[in-house]
């Protein structure tokens, strides 16, 4: 009983990892109909974020907190840069946008590769995060549990964004009828 409790929360905190990395791709595919290859890669440039803000802040608990924020900023300005630069001449054509973030990852992977090396780089956990909490008989990682509450967190978080402010508006606007939403005075390429 114990290990599949244990199972079920490793099971649990790697589906919310890609639950978070799914909730970017659909809002890219369904709103600009962009097949995005380089998402993992934008992903990665997050967690080197983490390891980066790691070696500039000692105090590892107050490096993860600095570098949660950090990692979704750079993995935004890689969005947005890469949007900016190559993806906004391609829309309606699903394609070619999965041909060029295919070499854009290829080209993000080499360059970290070049920068950080080939081998993986560990990040410290802080003290708060290091141990477990017994559930059910088995001891269930803080970490896991804490992956686990982001995702959460961030679903709710999108959730309400989507619904109560003007820019979740635009957004369901543009994504349930691009033509009609800009008909409306909605500017897609701004929402974009």
């Amino acid at each position: 009983m114990d290990v599949a409790v244990g199972q079920l929360f490793t099971g649990l905190s790697l589906g919310s990892i890609l639950l978070l990395a799914a909730l970017g791709l659909s809002l890219t595919f369904g709103q600009m109909g962009v097949i995005n290859m380089a998402h993992g890669e934008f992903i990665m440039a997050g967690c080197y974020t983490t390891y980066v803000v790691e070696q500039l802040i000692s105090a590892t608990g107050v490096a993860l907190i600095v570098s949660l924020f950090a990692g979704f900023l750079v993995g935004g300005l890689l969005g947005a840069a890469l949007e900016m630069g190559l993806i906004r001449w391609m829309y309606d054509r699903p394609l070619d946008t999965l041909l060029v973030t295919f070499g854009v990852g290829l080209v993000l992977q080499q360059a970290v590769r070049d920068i950080f090396g080939a081998p993986a780089k560990n990040v410290v956990a802080p003290d708060w995060l290091t141990g477990g909490i017994g559930i059910a008989g088995t001891v269930v990682p803080k970490t896991r549990i804490f992956i686990m509450v982001l995702a959460v967190a961030a679903v709710i978080a999108l959730a309400t964004a989507m619904k109560t402010t003007p820019m979740g508006r635009r957004i369901r606007a543009v994504v349930q009828n691009r033509s009609l939403a800009e008909t409306s005075g909605v500017s897609s390429r701004l929402t974009d």
